[in-house]
C-alpha cells in the first residue's frame, strides 16, 4: 500500500503531467502577455498556466487546452496524498520519521494549492491565481527542505540528499525571481503591464518557470526511486 501511494501515484502523476501538458500545446490557439497576434504557444514566451485559460490572450476560447492542463493540475492532490504514506519508509530512524512527516504534510498543503491553480485561471482570477501558485510555492520550499533532513539522517544514499537541496536551493532563487516581476493583472490592466513588463522580463521569466517546473518533477521522480530503496534495505 505505501509504494503504491507513494511511488507508483507519484510516478503516474509526472507521466500524465507531462502527457496532458505536451497535448495542451499543441491545442492552445495563440497570444501571449505582450502579442495577442501570436500563432500557438511559444515556449519561451508562454507561462505553463496560460494553457488553463478560459480565453486566451489571442481572445480564442481555450476549452480542450484548459481541459488537459487543468485535469493535470488537480490531479497533483493525488500525488501529495501519495507523499502522506512516505513517511513509512523512514520508520527505522526516529529523527528522519518526524522530519519525513512534516515534509509530507508540507508537501500534500502545497499540492492543494497547486490545484487551485487549475481552478482559478489567471484570465479570470488574477489575484486568487497568482496567490496560490505563490503559496504552492512557499510551502514547497519547507516540504523539500524537511525531506531532504529525512533522507540524510536515514540510509539512503546520499545522492536523494544532494538532490533534495538542489530543488531547495531552485525553488528558494526562482521565489525571488517571481518577486522582480509587477504582479499586474496582464488582462484588465494591460496599459500598465506593457508599461511595466518588457519582452525580455517576461522570456526571462517564462524560461525559469519552465526550468524550475522541470527540475521539479525530475526531482519528485528521483524521490520516488529513494523510497522504493529504503524499503528494499529494510
Amino acid at each position: 500500500m505505501n509504494t503504491f501511494w507513494a511511488v507508483h501515484i507519484p510516478r503516474f502523476v509526472i507521466f500524465y503531467f507531462i502527457l496532458a501538458n505536451i497535448i495542451a500545446i499543441i491545442l492552445f490557439p495563440g497570444g501571449n502577455h505582450l502579442d495577442s497576434t501570436q500563432v500557438g504557444y511559444d515556449f519561451t514566451l508562454n507561462f505553463f498556466s496560460e494553457l488553463g485559460f478560459y480565453k486566451t490572450f489571442s481572445e480564442d476560447i481555450n476549452f480542450l487546452s484548459s481541459f488537459f492542463f487543468n485535469s493535470a493540475m488537480f490531479l497533483f492532490v493525488a500525488q501529495g496524498f501519495g507523499f502522506l504514506f512516505m513517511p513509512f519508509f523512514f520508520k527505522e530512524n526516529k529523527t528522519s520519521y518526524i522530519f519525513a512527516w512534516i515534509g509530507a504534510i508540507c508537501i500534500f498543503l502545497s499540492t492543494i494549492f497547486y490545484a487551485m491553480v487549475g481552478l482559478t485561471p489567471g484570465d479570470l482570477y488574477f489575484n486568487a491565481h497568482i496567490f496560490a501558485v505563490f503559496t504552492a510555492f512557499r510551502l514547497t520550499i519547507p516540504g523539500v527542505l524537511f525531506l531532504m533532513l529525512a533522507f540524510y539522517f536515514s540510509r539512503a544514499s546520499n545522492i536523494y540528499t544532494i538532490g533534495a537541496f538542489l530543488l531547495l536551493a531552485s525553488v528558494v532563487a526562482y521565489m525571488f525571481f517571481m518577486g522582480d516581476m509587477p504582479q499586474i493583472d496582464p488582462v484588465n490592466d494591460r496599459e500598465n503591464f506593457e508599461r511595466f513588463v518588457s519582452i525580455e522580463t517576461l522570456r526571462l521569466n517564462v524560461i525559469l518557470q519552465k526550468l524550475i517546473v522541470i527540475a521539479m518533477l525530475i526531482s519528485m521522480l528521483m524521490f520516488t526511486f529513494g523510497f522504493q530503496k529504503l524499503k528494499k534495505s529494510k
